[in-house]
């Protein structure tokens, strides 16, 4: 197992070893491909022979997916990537659509040059990560993207409240960076996006930051959650 080159060395401020972060990348790959499904029990032991790991590697990088809230260690039970209801999707969905907005409204218009750029750059590495074929590579851009827009802000505690509920809804809106359709209409959303700041056009910039999070959450409940109702808005 080798670490990718875009895997960077922190997932949030603290630093963590390469062989835990080379582990982390192999499981959320695992789980972009569909390998690891919800309710899957992550076994040291499967693990460590899976991603030729030793069991503290393996232990470190389940500790800091627990961290992050992709992985759940139910009562009585061990690690395993959890299963949203549809009550929790929605709800989760819900939040991160108030985050957004508010993020989106609190950018101050026109956006600094250096810092459009910054965020264009970003929106472009993605594109090329998408064309790329590395589903590590397009969910990590894909975060930066996410962070340097949202980020956009200013105001550092909802835009770290916009990265945490990133890694929360990871487990429901990974299987969006390996489907081919949902990846373009990411591709073309983030596109239109920096248009939008570009533009000064707020109202669009407030609507794609709401509905650019919908496709992903639907292929999962397609997957997952089909024949469950789904709870009103």
């Amino acid at each position: 197992m080798q670490n990718s080159p875009h895997l960077p060395r922190t997932t949030r401020d603290v630093e963590l070893p390469e062989q835990v972060l080379a582990v982390i990348a192999a499981i959320e790959t695992d789980i972009i491909r569909g390998r690891i499904l919800p309710r899957t029990r992550l076994i040291e032991d499967h693990l460590m022979e899976d991603y030729d790991a030793k069991r503290h590697v393996v232990r470190a990088a389940l500790a800091e997916l627990q961290r992050l809230g992709v992985v759940t260690k139910p009562r009585h039970r061990g690690a395993e990537l959890p299963l949203f209801t549809a009550a929790e999707l929605n709800d989760l969905y819900a939040m991160r659509a108030v985050l957004h907005q508010a993020a989106a409204r609190a950018i101050v218009l026109p956006v600094p040059r250096s810092r459009l750029a910054e965020v264009s750059a970003a929106m472009k590495a993605h594109a090329t990560a998408a064309r790329s074929g590395d589903l590590i590579r397009i969910h990590r851009e894909n975060m930066v993207f996410h962070r340097l827009i949202f980020g956009l802000c200013d105001n550092p505690y909802l835009a770290e409240s916009i990265r945490l509920h990133d890694w929360l809804s990871f487990p429901a809106r990974a299987y969006g960076a390996a489907d081919p359709g949902a990846l373009a209409q990411a591709c073309a959303e983030h596109e239109a996006m920096v248009k939008a700041l570009r533009d000064r056009d707020r109202e669009v910039l407030e609507h794609l930051a709401v509905t650019h999070m919908e496709r992903a959450r639907q292929l999962y409940v397609q997957k997952f959650l089909a024949g469950q109702q789904q709870p009103r808005r």
